[in-house]
């Protein structure tokens, strides 16, 4: 039996009624360097998420937001996490205060609901999303392109909230690349110095344009910083390491092969500072650390057969082994008989543990144009994932293996000059789902003129029933390792979406836009306190009643010659059916670890505001963004200070934050051919920083809040020979 989600039939009869539109978020750089944008036209992009078709910008019936290469290099970006925050809607959360396990949120669902694609292809695996999207350096991204709403039509499981492609560079000419920058951060980094990176690429082009080659290499820097003074980071230390290869061909006009390569390594260490870093972490009151290996290769060969008929071909492999350690001395003992903290069951293995992830991805996909109104698209894609993980110190020892095989559907339909349609269907066939999950998705759009369209969608996604990226992360809280186990009947999670959008060109300068959205989540996963020993506090993820989110987002552009702004605001609210238990104990047997209910999603902001500023110039360009983030609710478990016993559970309701950031650069020509880009910048200006952090070894390091960073200042530059 097909199982459909008992609201899907229910918003497909509304799928002729609704209209999305797709957005662009995105500049036009000319041959000098410098930004114009006189005409909105000449903000065109060409995307391909949103449908698996190539198509303009504004012909795309599914709303799609775009980051280009100008954003990134005007923002000064290293990485994946820093430059997805300049997207309205998205937001960075700092999930632990030790090892900064960094999470997206997108329509105020955190990122296990997104799928995070590269080059189209989901191997983006659960243990890599534990810390990598600060693992994809943004040196190789030429564009991304971000589509929001149930995507698991296209791209399978966890494409519930969204999806993000990382479109790589295909370069026009042979050339090379080197920048490099160094940054200062406020807060006590105990001698480690300041931040630093290196980037350099390599493109190579033949004279007919038929071969393509590109290596490149980076290495990151981040200093550990103690910000409140306490003797433990607030920052982790983290050296990442990149190198890659990506080469195309196209042996004939309608044929190209790619081929992809690359390797991270990322170290990072949280916990004790000053001369414990010169310590194993066993040796550390708290430490978290974790060294990751990530290689991914891609294969892809597309082809355009004729006039009418065009394929796609794909595999991809993921591999990533983590090796970390989760606790210290205070959460497992030491080895010392006169240590406070003796555990006459010490070993030296105790707290570190191994992780092995495989992933391989097939994507076969064909498109066939019946007429110029027609498009069908159908396709096939099985993934193969297997993880292991052992960790003794919370008796934890996976021998995992996925599998999802999905088949798809869709048709595109120009009914007129004024509308278009598309509506396709999926059906998955999980290994820890019992019955087939069918996913449909309809959107419409229409175009009143060139300067006015509605474009709305209905689109549906599914989350299946299998080990997340929160499952991999072990926290020290009180003293006490936090760890998250599955329910044994966990069974999957199924949301629909819908949403509606409006675009309005005023005129060659203004361009407003607004997007209404709503989403049904039905059994949403929760995690419910399951109990606490001497060592551990555990919790189990199970299923929950249904939740919804809503909200309204709203984009206000102004483009002139020279200089452009660009303002977003986004009002939502995440809820659940009825209050959750989030912390404590609902027995009242232990009156200190009080029972904490919630109906509203933690750590999640209501409101989000944007404002962009660009200033481009012969002397000098500016870029200015100021990110303002609204109250949420963050859940505190309070330690005493000295014993590590617990004090009580509660629920905070934060303040306002306002980020800014500032950016100068200036461009400078070489020997008479050399383009030399010189920057400068303060990353949040006034240093908006959680003021209230939890201090000492016993401090709960979920307790954090509001922007990744503090203050920091950077000096860097980009010479192109």
């Amino acid at each position: 039996m097909i199982k459909v989600p008992k609201k899907n039939i229910v918003c497909m009869l509304f799928a002729s009624l609704l209209l999305a539109r797709a957005e662009d978020e995105h500049v036009h750089t000319a041959d000098d360097g410098h930004v114009h944008s006189t005409e909105l036209d000449e903000l065109e992009h060409f995307v391909i998420t949103g449908s698996k078709q190539q198509e303009l910008l504004s012909d795309a019936l599914v709303r799609t937001q775009v980051i280009d290469r100008t954003l990134i290099d005007d923002s000064q970006a290293r990485t994946l996490a820093e430059i997805i925050e300049y997207t309205p809607g998205l937001r960075l959360d700092n999930a632990c205060g030790n090892c900064n396990q960094m999470n997206l949120q997108m329509l105020g669902l955190p990122q296990p609901y997104i799928s995070i694609l590269n080059d189209g292809m989901p191997n983006f695996s659960s243990l890599a999303s534990v810390y990598g999207i600060e693992q994809i350096p943004t040196g190789m991204i030429d564009q991304i392109e971000i589509v929001k709403g149930g995507g698991s039509v296209l791209y399978g499981p966890g494409a519930v909230a969204g999806v993000i492609n990382l479109i790589p560079r295909n370069p026009d000419v042979t050339g090379h690349q080197f920048s490099s920058r160094v940054e200062s951060f406020s807060g006590d980094s105990f001698g480690h110095g300041p931040g630093y990176n290196f980037f350099a690429l390599g493109d190579w082009v033949s004279d007919d344009s038929k071969l393509k080659l590109t290596g490149f290499a980076n290495y990151d820097y981040l200093p550990p910083i103690d910000i409140n003074k306490d003797g433990f980071t607030n920052i982790s230390e983290r050296k990442l390491g990149a190198m890659g290869l990506r080469s195309l061909w196209a042996p004939t006009e309608r044929s190209q092969f790619v081929f992809d390569y690359m390797f991270t390594r990322e170290e990072r260490r949280g916990g004790d500072a000053g001369d414990a870093f010169d310590r194993p972490p066993n040796m550390s009151l708290i430490c978290e650390a974790a060294d990751t290996d990530r290689h991914v290769f891609t294969t892809k060969w597309l082809a355009d057969h004729n006039e009418k008929l065009s394929t796609s071909m794909a595999y991809s492999y993921a591999r990533t082994d983590r090796d970390s350690y989760y606790g210290g001395i205070v959460a497992l003992g030491s080895p010392d008989p006169d240590s406070p903290y003796y555990n006459p069951d010490w070993t030296p293995d105790l707290g570190f543990g191994t992780t092995e992830n495989h992933l391989h991805f097939v994507d076969v996909t064909a498109n066939y144009e019946f007429s110029d109104t027609s498009i069908l698209t159908v396709g096939a894609q099985y993934s193969y994932e297997t993880l292991t993980d052992e960790h003794a110190s919370v008796d934890r020892n996976l021998d995992e293996t996925y599998t999802d095989f999905g088949i798809l559907a869709q048709h595109r339909w120009d009914v007129s000059d004024a509308w278009t349609l598309e509506y396709g269907a999926r059906v998955d066939w999980h290994s820890e789902i019992n019955d087939p999950i069918f996913s449909p998705r309809a959107a419409v759009m229409y175009k009143a003129n060139d300067n006015f369209r509605i474009r709305s969608s209905v689109s549906t996604g599914f989350r299946a029933p299998q080990v997340f990226d929160e499952d991999l992360h072990i926290a020290t809280v009180g003293g006490d390792l936090e760890v998250i186990y599955q329910d044994e009947n966990l069974k999957e999670e199924s949301a629909t979406t819908i949403s509606i959008a409006p675009e309005w060109k005023i005129d060659d300068n203004w361009k407003l836009e607004m997007n209404a959205f709503y989403t049904w989540l039905d059994d949403t996963f929760v995690l419910e306190p399951l109990s606490e020993t001497d060592d551990r506090v555990e919790f189990l993820r199970t299923n929950g009643e249904s939740s919804t989110i809503g909200g309204v987002e709203f984009n206000l552009g102004y483009y002139a010659d020279i200089w452009r702004v660009e303002f977003s605001w986004i009002q939502q609210k995440l809820q659940y059916e009825n209050p959750q238990l989030v912390l404590g104990d609902d027995t009242l047997v232990d009156p200190l670890d009080n029972p904490i209910y919630s109906s509203n999603y933690l750590k999640t902001p209501e409101s989000l505001g944007q404002i962009k500023f660009n200033y481009s110039h012969d002397w000098f360009d500016v870029f200015v963004a100021l990110k303002a983030t609204g109250p949420m609710d963050v859940p505190h478990i309070i330690s005493d200070p000295n014993t590590g016993d617990l004090v009580r559970n509660e629920l905070k309701r934060t303040d306002w934050f306002f980020d800014v950031d500032l950016g100068l650069s200036k461009e400078f020509i070489i020997a008479n051919q050399y383009p030399l880009t010189v920057n400068t910048g303060v990353k949040n200006v006034f240093n908006q920083f959680q003021s209230d952090l939890d201090s000492g070894q016993y401090r709960d390091p979920g307790y954090t809040y509001g922007p990744a960073f503090p203050r920091r200042f950077y000096l860097g530059g980009t010479i192109e020979f």
